[in-house]
Parts: structure tokens; sequence; C-alpha cells
């Protein structure tokens, strides 16, 4: 999906050229030029620019002042550096269930807080908003923080606001799969000083940024910053967004014309179809046997595609594929956070979200690419039509 073209190119060029590679270097950095354009294009406070999707995860936690003892609950659907992320900041990762939108289901996050929750993280999978509206009513019920996770879904939106913004804390990728790339990077964005001058503090080791009325007191961080090469790469690529965007938008709502009258598919619930990023086409069949059959066919006709999970398979982006997190290993040779006392007896299992396995089995995604061409469409279109005569 992702697209590096003659800009970006000059862009390195000129930074090499220059010799200043660290942020700090240059009197005109590239980073905090990234930085200001995406607060300017989000609509946000302040912006904060990482070497990764997961450094951006683990500063936002850090940030929020999650520890041990604390629990966050986050989607059985999501990327494994998730719940990583919350082990890695010494709290629980508590999975819920997702709904037939592929995002976090509100009614199981009801049912997963305990006393020792602290926080949400939403995740906007594959382009999709989660239903913000309902999850910010529950934190705000239970006074939790939210932090989105939008790895996959830069530039998307719900309700007319960006995601990333309708939470205390939004994070982004840059990874070269996501929507605007600089082969590794991310972002964490915020309205509030105090958990933007506190995302600094852990992102900066050496806190050389300097002191505002929140940090009078420094405490250790991490080396996540963004260099300057990837702040040029970012910079352009910033440009380049919202017409990725369109252009997907408009490819999908082609896709979706061309299979409007098939039946028996159901498709992915959005809950905000003006804020899709529309990086993918999801549809569900009845059961996962018509789905494994109907991706057989549409192989047959030039359109590889299949059930985006079948058990066992190993998916890093669904939870039983979570090896680490299941079995509760970390790098603490005592065993923390999973022995600290105040959690009890967690239990993990690999059909712990069965409505997450079964939403998965029946469902076949179809990527959309910004420069998917018409002919690529026709072909999608008819090999699901195709498919649809010959199984249903």
């Amino acid at each position: 999906m992702y697209f590096i073209g003659e800009e970006e190119q000059q862009a390195v060029l000129e930074v090499v050229k220059s010799g200043g590679l660290c942020r700090y270097g240059p009197a005109e950095s590239k980073v905090t030029a990234f930085e200001n354009g995406i607060t300017e294009k989000f609509n946000v406070e302040y912006a904060l620019a990482t070497n990764g999707g997961t450094s951006s995860l683990i500063v936002a936690l850090y940030a929020a002042g999650i520890g041990l003892g604390d629990e966050v609950i986050v989607s059985a659907y999501t990327w494994i550096a998730t719940p990583a992320s919350v082990v890695i900041a010494n709290s629980v990762p508590v999975i819920a269930e997702i709904d037939n939108s592929l995002t976090i289901d509100p009614n199981d996050i009801e049912a997963k807080i305990t006393p020792r929750t602290k926080a949400i993280i939403p995740v906007h999978m594959i382009g999709v908003p989660s239903n913000m509206e309902a999850i910010k009513t529950i934190a705000e019920k239970h006074n939790l923080m939210v932090i989105e996770d939008c790895a996959q879904a830069i530039g998307a939106g719900f309700k007319g606001a960006r995601l990333g913004t309708h939470g205390d804390i939004g994070c982004f990728s840059l990874q070269q799969s996501k929507i605007i790339t600089t082969g590794e990077g991310g972002i964490v964005i915020t309205n509030n000083e105090e958990l933007h001058d506190r995302a600094r503090m852990i992102h900066d080791g050496g806190n050389l940024w300097g002191i505002s009325k929140h940090t009078s007191a420094f405490f250790p961080g991490m080396n996540f910053r963004m260099d300057e090469v990837r702040g040029a790469i970012a910079s352009v690529q910033l440009t380049r967004l919202d017409g990725f965007i369109e252009n997907m938008r408009i490819r999908k709502h082609k896709l979706r014309e061309a299979i409007a009258d098939v039946d028996g598919i159901e498709l992915r619930k959005i809950h905000d179809e003006s804020g899709d990023a529309s990086t993918t086409m999801v549809f569900f069949l009845p059961t996962p046997d018509l789905a494994r059959k109907f991706g057989e066919v549409m192989g047959k006709y030039g359109v590889p595609a299949g059930a985006m999970y079948t058990h066992g398979n190993g998916d890093k982006h669904v939870y039983p594929g979570w090896d680490y997190i299941l079995q509760k290993k970390t790098y603490h040779p005592n065993g923390l956070p999973y022995t600290y006392p105040a959690y009890g007896d967690i239990q993990y299992s690999d059909r712990m979200c069965p409505k997450t396995l079964d939403y998965l089995g029946r469902a076949i995604c179809i990527g959309i690419g910004h420069e998917m061409s018409d002919e690529t469409i026709d072909k999608v279109a008819n090999a699901i039509r195709s498919a649809a005569k010959d199984t249903l």
C-alpha cells in the first residue's frame, strides 16, 4: 500500500548532506516540523514523534501512569504489540471480545472492568474506527484512561474528528505496511499538557528538551526519539495522507456498489462510514466452512482469498497467536507483573473470546489500495459474485 516518491528521496538526501541526523542537531529540525504538521492536521495541541508504533504505545502507557497492580483492557483482535506494551509497562492486559465491526465490543469492556482497571485501548483495526462514543461513556463512568491505538488507521475519523483525538492519548505507527510510512516510526498525540510532558520525558532518556511546570522532577526515560531522516520522510508522507485516503474511499465505494446485489454475505459494520480509512472491505459468510469454500472459489477466479482466521494458524493479530501473552512470559525472572499478589490467578486461554474467533473465522478481507485500478476492482467484484453463485 505504501508509496515512496521523488520528494521523499530528496528530503532524505537533504538531511544526509546536512550531516544533522539527530533531531537535536539542526537549527530547523525535520522531526519538529513533522510534529507541527501533525498538530495542525489533527487539530490537536501536542504531537511527539517516536521511533516506532510499539514505542508510541509504551510511551503513552507510562505517560498515563499505568504500572504494577493495574489492568488495561485490550481488543482480542490487534497486533501483538498492543498487549505486549501493557506488559512492558508492568501492567496486565485483559482481553476483550470484538463485535461485527472487528473492533472492541463495548459490552465486553464493561464486563471486564475490575477495581484494578486503569485504561482501555481501543484499536481501530484495518482502517475502521472503534465505537468511540460508547467507549468514552464507559471510560467516564469508571474514571478510566482511553489510549487509542490508531496504528492501522492514521487519518481516519469518528463523528467529524480524527482518530487519536477522542481519547486521552492517541498512538500511531509509521511502519512500512501502514497508510503512510517511514519504514519504522510512531506518533503520540494528546491535548493534555501534563501527559505530553511526561511522554517527552519517557521518550528521551536524557531529558534534553528541558522542563515545564509538570516536569520539575525528572524520572528515567528511554531513547525512543525519531531521527531526522525519518522526520524528513514523514513530513512528505503527511502531505500525501488525505489524498491516499480519498483515493481508497473512492475505490472502496466502487467495489461495494459492484457487489451490492450479492446475497448471502454480510458487510462488516462500520461505526462511522465517513470516518472509514477504506483500506479494506470485509464481509462475513454464514459459517467458517463457507468462508473457506468461498475463498477457494475466489482464488479460482484469480483473486486469492480466505477466512481472516483459522484457529491455530499463529496469526499475531489474533489473541490465540499471542504466545508469550497467553503463557504469561516476561523478561522478569520472578514473572512480574503476573506474579504481583494484587492480581490473584490470571487465566488466559486460546478459546477465551469465542465471538472474536467466530467473526474472524467467517470473515473475508479485501485490501483496497490507493492506486487500485478499475480493472482490478472489476476482477475482485467478479470473483465475489462468482463465488457467491457457486457456494451460496
